[in-house]
């Protein structure tokens, strides 16, 4: 969602909304719990994500600036406990409301209205593009895909088997099988918790 969509200017102007900041790696809602704040991001990156019994999770989305968690939104309508666990993923700032001043302008204010609406149409599109990927495309073309969109802006990745993992709903034990593979055709370099792409053309056609 573009950050100018988010009604900031009307957040700001009032009272009863307050600016947090919160550093990587803080878990802001875990699976139970109650929903009694809704935090708008304006910056930083928080990674929304289901874990399994047997240790697995799938990132079901991301939350940029100018975006929130149509999850918590769900739950305050509803009346439901937090169904999956939010993260921050890089350094965040947002404006938290609370969920009674949510609910009260999602009946007066027509801007939060859309707002909450344009977030939860973007949400079920990523959602279906998700079930789509894990139902009808293979691991390693999933994997192909998710390296060109991390190596957007570098071709150097900081990151962990283990989190690529989770954010495509595999083990961290198959992903690096595949890692390798990749880095055997000459397409990656690895290194300690990094990965260097080197022919982002071949790793394109792979489908």
């Amino acid at each position: 969602m573009d950050i100018a969509q988010a009604p900031f200017e009307f957040l700001l102007k009032q009272p009863q909304v307050k600016k947090v900041s919160v550093p990587s790696g803080t878990i802001i809602s875990n699976l139970g719990d109650r929903c009694d704040n809704f935090i708008i991001l304006q910056k930083g990156l928080v990674r929304v994500y289901r874990p399994a019994e047997d240790g697995r999770a799938i990132t079901l989305y991301h939350i940029g600036a100018g975006e929130s968690c149509i999850l918590t939104a769900s739950c305050i309508l509803n009346s439901q406990v937090f169904p999956a666990i939010a993260e921050i993923e890089q350094d965040a700032e947002g404006l938290i409301v609370s969920t009674q001043q949510m609910l009260h302008w999602l009946k007066t204010e027509p801007q939060w209205q859309q707002f909450i609406f344009s977030l939860l149409s973007q949400r079920m599109a990523d959602l279906i593009s998700l079930v789509d990927a894990l139902a009808f495309r293979r691991l390693d073309s999933r994997l192909a895909a998710w390296l060109l969109e991390k190596s957007a802006t570098s071709q150097k990745i900081s990151i962990t088997h283990q989190i690529i993992a989770e954010e495509l709903a595999s083990s961290r034990e198959v992903i690096s099988r595949l890692l390798k593979e990749f880095e055997r055709n000459q397409l990656i370099k690895l290194s300690r918790g990094k990965i260097e792409i080197i022919d982002p053309l071949k790793i394109c056609k792979i489908k």
